[in-house]
């Protein structure tokens, strides 16, 4: 990665600090922009010298380099004990659920021509649903905002690994925008848009749940869906997220397309986990920000 990185500088005639290069390494190897044209890497690198904003972002990541572990590693991969907030029992039950409609699927599909099956055991495998992340972005998420998206640069890169389409879903009280980047592969006009866009206000859970439902329905695929909430960590609606309407969908988004939720606090102090009964992990970052 390094040799390529330093073709990447000579090409483009660079003239930067090796504390620079070792930020354009990280960029270079988490968002795989060795896929990307000649004109696409000219164009990052151009942004890259000018967005003192995304070089700060590296320079967390690469700091934060304990914490980004515990986020590749764990999140939103969870003990199997874990999966589910009903317990084992719910877990194992929905498994078999799941592997009941996969076989009468395999079932419906198989078809015989003389004394051949053709089987599409293709179509059998279980393939990772989207990953999705919640990034609150409000007044009070201000000063954690790069931090915040410094840690959503590596999943880029887990996405790309695992040919996942990677949803980053900016939300304060609404939605006014979301980026989608296919398989996790970079799309630099949307990457540029979410590294600046800023929100303000207070942030409402309920819409943005709602909008990832959405998501969800329109990839139909009931498949393991991982959702990852960024937040200071409690909601203006909060309570409402106790009620029956809330959790009726919540329950059918893990049920129907095995969502898990995890989430990333800011503010353990404000964190209401009575709120967040939905979330099979939470995670705080106050040690991260000291």
């Amino acid at each position: 990665m390094k040799g390529n990185v330093e073709s990447l500088i000579k090409k483009f005639g660079l003239e930067i600090s090796s504390e620079q290069r070792k930020f354009l390494g990280f960029l270079f190897e988490n968002l795989h922009l060795e896929e990307l044209s000649d004109k696409e890497q000219h164009f990052f690198v151009d942004y890259f010298y000018k967005s003192e904003a995304l070089r700060k972002m590296a320079a967390f990541a690469l700091e934060l380099a304990d914490v980004m572990h515990e986020i590749r590693e764990n999140v939103p991969t969870i003990e199997q004990a874990e999966r589910l907030a009903d317990g084992k029992e719910q877990r194992l039950y929905y498994e078999q659920k799941w592997q009941d409609s996969r076989r009468l699927k395999l079932k419906q599909q198989t078809t015989k021509s003389g004394n051949v099956l053709y089987v599409p055991f293709g179509d059998y495998k279980q393939e990772r649903g989207p990953l999705i992340i919640c990034l609150e972005q409000t007044a009070g998420m201000a000063k954690y905002s790069e931090l915040c998206k410094s840690m959503i640069l590596p999943l880029f890169l887990n996405a790309h690994e695992e040919q996942r389409d990677l949803y980053i879903v900016p939300y304060d009280c609404q939605i006014q925008v979301h980026y989608r980047f296919e398989n996790g592969t970079l799309n630099l006009s949307d990457f540029k848009d979410f590294i600046e866009y800023k929100a303000k206000g207070e942030a409402a859970m309920l819409p943005v749940l709602q909008f990832v439902k959405g998501l969800l329905q329109e990839n139909q695929q009931c498949a393991e869906t991982d959702v990852i909430i960024f937040t200071e960590g409690d909601p203006v609606d909060g309570p409402y997220l106790l009620g029956k309407h809330a959790k009726t969908m919540l329950e059918e988004m893990k049920r129907r397309y095995h969502a898990e939720f995890s989430v990333i606090a800011m503010n353990e102090q404000r964190f209401n986990e009575h709120h967040f009964w939905f979330a099979n992990k939470a995670i705080f970052a106050d040690d991260a920000i000291q």
